[in-house]
C-alpha cells in the first residue's frame, strides 16, 4: 500500500500538473494520450481524426491547442502534413510516461477533469 500511495504522489507531482496544464478537455487528454501511445510516430490529419472518439471539430480545436502548447508539432512532407509528439523535453518525456498510469489512477484524473468542467 505504501509504494501505490508513493506512486500516487509522484503521478500528482510530474504527470499530473503536465496533465493539469494541458489537457483542457476530454478530447484534448484523448489526443495526448494518442500521441503518447505512439511517441516516435507521425500521423496525416485523417489518421489523428479516426483516432479519436469525439466529433470532428471538437478534434480540430483540441490539436490546434495542442500544437499551440507545442505539445504536438506539424510539418510538411511530401505535400502532406503530419502530426507527432514533440520531441522536446521535458515535455515529450512526460507525455510517454502517461501509458504508465493505471486504470485506477486515470479514473481519478478523468473524475478531476470532468469535475473542473462542471460536468
Amino acid at each position: 500500500m505504501g509504494v501505490q500511495t508513493l506512486r500516487e504522489i509522484q503521478i500528482e507531482d510530474k504527470l499530473g500538473n503536465f496533465i493539469k496544464e494541458f489537457s483542457e478537455d476530454l478530447c484534448s487528454l484523448e489526443l495526448l494520450l494518442y500521441f503518447s501511445r505512439h511517441p516516435h510516430a507521425r500521423f496525416n490529419r485523417s489518421a489523428v481524426l479516426h483516432a479519436t472518439t469525439t466529433k470532428k471539430f471538437d478534434t480540430d480545436k483540441a490539436l490546434k491547442t495542442l500544437i499551440e502548447k507545442k505539445i504536438v508539432v506539424s510539418f510538411l512532407e511530401n505535400g502532406i502534413t503530419l502530426y507527432a509528439l514533440t520531441k522536446s523535453e521535458p515535455i515529450h518525456s512526460l507525455a510517454a510516461e502517461l501509458v504508465n498510469i493505471d486504470q485506477r489512477q486515470w479514473q481519478i484524473i478523468l473524475g478531476q477533469l470532468l469535475d473542473a468542467q462542471g460536468i
